[in-house]
Formats: C-alpha cells, structure tokens, sequence
C-alpha cells in the first residue's frame, strides 16, 4: 500500500550532512594577509636597488637614509587616524583605499626625476600604507574568536616577512632581466588587483558576508557584539591615563628601530660591509626573512597554547621575552664576528626573534581594547613610525661618520635589552579599555 504523500514529503526534505564549508573568516584573514605582503614588497624593493640607485644618481648613505625616513614621516600622518576611522566607520574600505593609493605611488616610483621628487613619491607611498595595520587590526577585532587572535595575527604579521623574503629574489630578477624600475611597476599591478577584489568579497559586520554560517557567528560571539559595532565610542578621556596603551606605545619604539634597520639597510649592509653580490642577497638575503615568517606563526600557536595554562598576560609576555633577549643576542654576536657566513646566519638568528614580537604587539591591542582595537594599534604603530624615521637615518650617519657598522648593531642590541625590561613593568593584556 502507498505511503501518505505527507510522508514522502518529509523524507525529502530532510537534508543530508552537509559538507564542511571553508569558514568565511579564513577567506578574510588571507587577503589581510596578502595586503601585508604586497605592503612589504612595496615599501622593501627600494632597498634591494638601493645600491644601483645610489650609483645611478649619485646619493650617498646619508641622503639614502633620508630618503628611507620620508616613507616614515608619510606613514606617521596617518597612523592615528587611520585607525579611529576603521574603528567609527570600518577598517574594510579605508584598507581597499590604503592599497589601492599606496600601489599608485609604488608605479610611479621609477617616474621621480631626481632627490626631491623621490622625497615626495617616499612620502606619499608612506601615507597609503599607514592604513594597512590599524585596518587590520580593527578588522581582526570583529572576526576573530578570542581563542584564535594570537594565530591570525601571527599569520597576519607574517604578511611581512614573506614580503620581505620574496621580494629580494622578484627584484633582482626583474633587474637584471629589464631595470630597477621593473619590480615598482610589477609589485604596483598585483596591488591594484588585490583592492579591486578585497572591495567585493570582504565586509565589516561579519553578519553581512554571503558566506558566513550561523555556526561560524556562534564562534566569534557576534550574536552579543556585532550590533554594538556601528556605533563606537572611542574613550579618549581614559585611553591615555592607562598604563597598558603606554606600555605598548613605548616599547614598539625599540621593537620597531631594529625592524626597520634591518628593512632598509640590510641589503646594502651585506653587499658593502660583508662583501656578497646582488645575486647573493637575492639568495642568501631570503633567510632572515625566512625566520622571521615561521617565527611570526610559530609566536601566535604559541601565546594561544600558553594562555590555556596561564594567564593571558603571561602568555603574550614570555614570547616577548625571548623575542628582545634572541635579538639582542644574535645582533651583537653579527656586529662582533669577522666571517660573513657567520654573521649571515646571527643577523638571521636575530631577525628570527625579532619577527616574535610582532604577533604579540599587534595581539595587544584587541585583548586590552577590542572595541578600540583600530585605534589603539595606531596610536601604538606611531611610536614604530618614530623609530622608522629616526633607525634609517640615524644608520647612514653614523656609518659615514664612524665608518663601521659595528656600532650599529650593538646600539640595536641595547634597544632590544630596554625593550625587555620595560616589558616586565609595562605590558599586560587586562582588558581595560572597552
């Protein structure tokens, strides 16, 4: 006898398992990730060449290193701003806006027709990218679960480190096949490509996307905040009376004069003071970077494993803690040993720590005020632009006046040992902003 077509309406509409989705949030967190590369390689080429252009044009260290600092003056403009707007309006658009304006200048680089219009290009490339951290940052804050901050940060902050790493090898094979103007053009293109996407698969409210499951919102507790997150109040008032926003501010400083010593000498301190060619940087060059990639994804698992067994502010300060102290370490072993191979591998040893510390300082930011995130991670990326602008010069003056670079290394070694014992005092992840 027939079954009830009622009945065999109910067996088809029940649904099979489903598959499991790839998680929407994955999708967000790796184009973050690719605007961190495309932001390294632009802002890192200009050392790769740096010695085929001080000899085209006839710029010393010192006028170089001015040129490296006026990136820096450009990128601290924005650094605060940049970050409250992401936090008021969403870090999605003012992103695609970053690197769609820092691809521009990148492309007209080559275009500069002497010290002064390269000063202003330098500059304005410097104001785009101020964008990209804070934005990230901000949008992290909205999509990341708490238990998992520390590893998209890692991965996010290891945007760096394969931009640094792979733009040596692109940029010296584009130079040697067309000119040093090929790799600004190239780098400036996938740029360009990137925002045009980012503009139409990402969006603020993680609510909004397309692709997000009721499940996936479950996770990042965006049932209790998300309708909280179109109308921030920033607390300016208590912000600055905290000690926590001055402990990261402060201490980023001697975080950020090593990481930008090595971004903008390191080539040119291996090919002048260590004797290796441009093929050998593009190389040998990749290594440091190397370490500081896996060290960035390795810091996140790392905090996210110890704040199961302690307390979170212990589990961002122990990486931080290995982080100044390797640095310092293999940074002064690099300054005091004659062999270039030796000083290859304690310069990658030291930038291998140094990449540590990145997961953690732009962790920070979302465990003591996720609902500022944005803003905070400005305020404290203005202090790292500080040391921006003042490491590249300060390095081409004293290797002109002293003519070695020994004390500059060890000046960046005893940053590092500041940096750790401010770390102790200074750094906590209270939540103690909302």
């Amino acid at each position: 006898m027939t079954k009830p077509l009622s009945e065999n309406t109910e067996v088809k509409l029940s649904r099979p398992p489903t598959k499991k989705k790839v998680k929407a949030r994955w999708l967000i967190m790796f184009f973050i990730f690719l605007s961190t590369v495309l932001a390294y390689t632009d802002r890192s080429n200009i050392s790769i060449v740096a010695v085929t252009m001080m000899e085209e044009f006839g710029w010393n260290e010192t006028q170089f290193g001015l040129l490296s600092s006026a990136f820096f003056v450009g990128y601290i403009l924005l650094g605060i701003p940049a970050g409250w707007m992401s936090d008021k309006w969403g870090g999605v658009k003012f992103l695609g806006l970053g690197v769609a304006i820092w691809s521009i200048f990148t492309i007209l680089t080559p275009l500069a027709w002497g010290f002064a219009s390269m000063i202003l290009i330098r500059f304005l490339l410097g104001v785009g990218e101020a964008v990209n951290f804070p934005s990230h940052t901000s949008v992290v804050s909205k999509w990341s679960p708490v238990h998992s901050r520390g590893r998209w940060q890692g991965l996010n902050m290891s945007g760096m480190a394969l931009g640094l790493m792979i733009t040596a090898p692109i940029t010296t094979w584009l130079t040697a096949k067309f000119s040093w103007h090929a790799s600004f053009y190239f780098f400036g293109i996938m740029g360009i490509i990137w925002a045009i996407v980012w503009m139409k698969i990402a969006t603020d409210d993680p609510k909004n996307h397309p692709s997000v499951t009721a499940e996936e919102l479950e996770e990042m507790n965006q049932a209790s905040t998300s309708s909280e997150t179109n109308a921030v109040k920033i607390p300016w008032s208590k912000m600055f009376r905290v000690k926590e926003v001055w402990g990261i501010t402060l201490i980023y400083f001697f975080q950020n004069y090593n990481w930008y010593l090595y971004l903008t000498w390191l080539p040119a301190y291996f090919m002048k003071e260590r004797g290796f060619t441009m093929l050998k940087v593009g190389i040998y060059g990749m290594l440091p970077w190397l370490g500081a990639f896996l060290a960035m994804n390795l810091a996140g698992l790392l905090s996210d494993y110890l704040a199961k067994k302690y307390s979170l502010t212990n589990a961002r300060r122990i990486p931080i803690y290995i982080s100044f102290a390797g640095t310092a370490i293999f940074m002064a072993l690099g300054a005091y040993t004659p062999n270039e191979w030796a000083a290859l591998a304690y310069i990658t040893l030291s930038v291998t720590c140094l990449g540590i510390n990145f997961t953690m300082f732009w962790t920070l930011p979302i465990d003591i005020g996720p609902k500022s995130a944005g803003t905070l991670s400005g305020i404290m990326n203005t202090s790292g632009t500080v040391a921006g602008i003042i490491a590249p010069s300060l390095t081409g003056f004293l290797i002109v006046s002293l003519g070695s670079w020994q004390y500059v290394l060890f000046l960046g070694a005893a940053l590092a040992l500041i940096g750790a014992i401010l770390t102790r005092f200074m750094v906590s992840a209270n939540r103690v902003l909302e």
